[in-house]
């Protein structure tokens, strides 16, 4: 630093990646950057020591890339504006408010990569209704993060972006403000759109007792990109992939809002069905830690909201009969004013269905299956093979079911339908095949 240090006042670009001693931090303090426009500072020291302030030349050009580690601003400088790239990391404090986030990137129309991730916050017992902001159109956005922080941001953001070429978009922990409001869904369901064109098939996961939903390209639902500060932003502009956690539940009662089923049609009707509707890809959707109680049961007039989806996987739960009944006809629902719709199919893109179930007590949940399969065939009206997505819901017919697989929760075989029936397959055939009742042997 001493040999750099007396040339501060021709700064274009300062890149310092490592444990910033004491001794570093004051001599950055010490000198003036008025030309410095692109700034990539990463504290790799204890995560949980204090941040450090970098100073910021009041007056001087304005920063075009600012990727930041553990390492605040100030960041009311008028010199935070036109930026391309703003990835800040790490903050336990000094972090910037939505205000501040939203005069920054409103006055970057040109900003291609922003990341916001890893910031301490407490657990608040509710996040804020969407704040009244303008909203900020960013045509060059390509990537979007917004990771492990106050829900109160993630919410802020979400829904105050349109970026319609972004394809690279992680937004983790949201909560049920994103979506009460019609427009801040709308905003983030217009986000979620575009990633989602991208996928080759994704997976909508719901947890009834951590009262998340999750949707992503992966079946387990784990998020596998890791946020490291260390990444190339140009790498980091190419990525595509998509990851959205939105949460209904109070982290500090540690359960579900009253309101769960209200948030979650809210959730289906007002983002997920614009975002993923006019999609031609599989759409699974899947229930995780299944409940041992019937009353803690996925609301079946919930299922009208999963429209898009072509597959569901079930868990053995006390209400799951109910729920294949309630697939296996067409079914009526109130609307917004409590009056009466037309009987219209629930999920009429359903096409594959997967119960894992116990073998010896099988029966009745066949049976259900049956009954499902035998009452979507042959509804389609003739000569239609494929009935356009984006039309009425009680326009709709459903498609016929194309597999159907009971799967023993030891793993030790799958109970597949096929054309001829029901037959069993052990797990070696099952994998070889890939389902196909070619292979099978054993018949019931």
């Amino acid at each position: 630093m001493e040999l750099i240090s007396p040339e501060s006042q021709r700064w274009r670009s300062l890149t310092l990646k490592g444990s910033l001693s004491d001794h570093i931090q004051n001599q950055l303090i010490q000198v003036p950057n008025p030309r410095l426009i692109n700034l990539n500072i990463c504290d790799l020291r204890n995560a949980y020591g204090t941040a450090f302030d970098f100073p910021l030349t009041p007056e001087g050009h304005p920063l075009r890339n600012v990727v930041l580690g553990r390492v605040a601003l100030d960041w009311d400088c008028s010199r935070l504006k036109g930026l391309r790239c703003l990835r800040v990391q790490g903050l336990r404090e000094n972090k910037p408010t939505l205000l501040q986030l939203h005069t920054m990137i409103s006055s970057s129309p040109e900003l291609e990569v922003l990341v916001l991730g890893s910031w301490h916050w407490e657990y608040p017992g509710s996040a804020d209704a969407p704040p009244n902001l303008d909203t900020i159109k960013l045509q060059f956005l390509k990537t979007l993060i917004l990771d492990s922080m106050d829900p109160n941001i993630v919410g802020g953001i979400s829904s105050l972006i349109i970026a319609p070429i972004c394809r690279n978009l992680k937004i983790d922990w949201a909560r049920a403000n994103v979506v009460q409001d019609q427009y801040a869904a709308s905003r983030l369901a217009n986000l979620l759109h575009g990633p989602s064109k991208e996928a080759s098939a994704l997976f909508l996961t719901y947890d009834h007792i951590s009262g998340e939903i999750l949707l992503g390209e992966e079946e387990d639902g784990v998020d596998r990109e890791l946020l490291d500060i260390r990444e190339a932003t140009s790498k980091l502009a190419k990525r595509r992939g998509l990851y959205f956690d939105i949460s209904f539940a109070n982290p500090v009662q540690d359960s579900v809002s009253q309101s769960w089923n209200d948030s979650l049609r809210a959730l289906m009707e007002n983002v997920l069905q614009p975002a993923l509707s006019d999609l031609n890809i599989p759409i699974q959707f899947q229930q995780e830690d299944p409940p041992e109680d019937e009353s803690e049961e996925l609301a079946p007039d919930i299922l009208f909201g999963l429209d898009f989806i072509t597959s569901l996987k079930l868990f053995r739960s006390p209400g799951i009969i109910t729920t294949i009944d309630y697939l296996a006809s067409p079914q009526a629902r109130p609307d917004e004013n409590g009056q009466s719709k037309p009987r219209a199919w629930p999920c009429p893109h359903l096409e594959k269905i997967t119960v894992l179930w116990d073998e010896e007590d099988c029966k009745n949940v066949r049976d259900a299956l049956d009954r499902l399969r035998s009452n979507r065939a042959g509804c389609l009206i003739e000569g239609e093979t494929d009935p356009p997505r984006g039309s009425h819901l009680e326009d709709r017919l459903p498609h016929p079911m194309k597999e159907i697989i009971i799967k023993n929760f030891a793993g030790d075989d799958y109970q597949i339908w096929s054309e001829e029936g029901w037959i069993l397959l052990e797990v070696d055939q099952a994998s070889a095949t890939d389902g196909a009742s070619s292979s099978a042997e054993g018949s019931e």
